[in-house]
């Protein structure tokens, strides 16, 4: 893997050829104040940093995919070029790992760029939880990190990895709740009045929970009539609920509970 140079530097020609945007086209950016980088004078083509070439291929991305206005893009470059960020470093880091990168946003508000795995997290938390009309673009990052690097002197290529994937899914899978039998430990274990429980495998379809409960009431053990022994102090028993539960696939069928 190629190293990226220190402080390299694109120029207009590199974004008509990487990014598919005309020397016409640039000129009409340029002239709505939409183009980052700089000038040596007035009259000579602007000069971009790695994270300034990023943002206009994003940009123009988004104006080839979606058909967005360079106006309305003026809130992404914003955002993008503020002091402190770097979304293209961020990008490479992240590409270095084998991940899928992605960008999501609403252009007006909300911009997010991580790795696919993460942004589907961020959907099935409530990421567009908006009761108004509401339009999201969402592009893979990528394909024009590796035109960036393919324009260098070295160029370079940072692939998406298998392995990884495989590893992420072998880590989720690791982790999550599989059948009924599971999630009934789970959640006996999250039960306030639980004091202590045991598991018995019972088959390769049935376990067995015994769960000593607490009374609610009173936090204190929910206890039998106490038994009196003539040699001593009276032994309180404490009162085990017992509970088969069948290993089925989480979704298909309840829990069956047999007390």
């Amino acid at each position: 893997m190629g190293e990226i140079p220190e402080n390299p530097t694109f120029t207009a020609s590199d974004v008509r050829e990487v990014g598919g945007v005309s020397y016409r086209q640039l000129s009409g950016w340029d002239s709505k104040g939409a183009l980052p980088g700089r000038r040596a004078h007035s009259s000579a083509w602007r000069k971009f940093d790695p994270r300034q070439f990023f943002v206009i291929l994003v940009c123009a991305e988004i104006r080839k995919q979606f058909g967005v206005s360079i106006e309305k893009l003026a809130w992404l470059q914003k955002f993008m070029l503020q002091d402190g960020a770097n979304h293209f470093l961020a990008a490479v880091k992240m590409m270095r790992h084998g991940i899928a990168v992605l960008i999501l946003t609403d252009l007006s508000r909300q911009f997010d760029m991580d790795g696919d795995f993460a942004i589907g997290d961020l959907l099935s938390l409530g990421y567009c939880r908006y009761d108004e009309p509401q339009s999201y673009v969402m592009i893979l990052v990528n394909p024009i990190i590796n035109k960036m690097l393919a324009a260098l002197k070295n160029p370079t290529r940072l692939e998406i990895s298998e392995k990884v994937y495989d590893s992420l899914g072998v880590a989720a899978a690791a982790t999550r709740v599989r059948d009924s039998a599971e999630f009934a430990v789970l959640e006996t274990m999250r039960q306030a009045t639980t004091s202590k429980f045991t598991v018995v495998q019972m088959n390769d379809e049935e376990i067995l929970l015994e769960i000593e409960m607490k009374d609610e009431g009173t936090g204190q053990r929910v206890q039998e009539p106490r038994v009196h022994h003539e040699s001593g102090p009276a032994t309180p028993i404490s009162r085990t609920v017992v509970k088969k539960v069948a290993r089925e696939g989480i979704g298909i069928t309840a829990v069956k509970v047999d007390d």
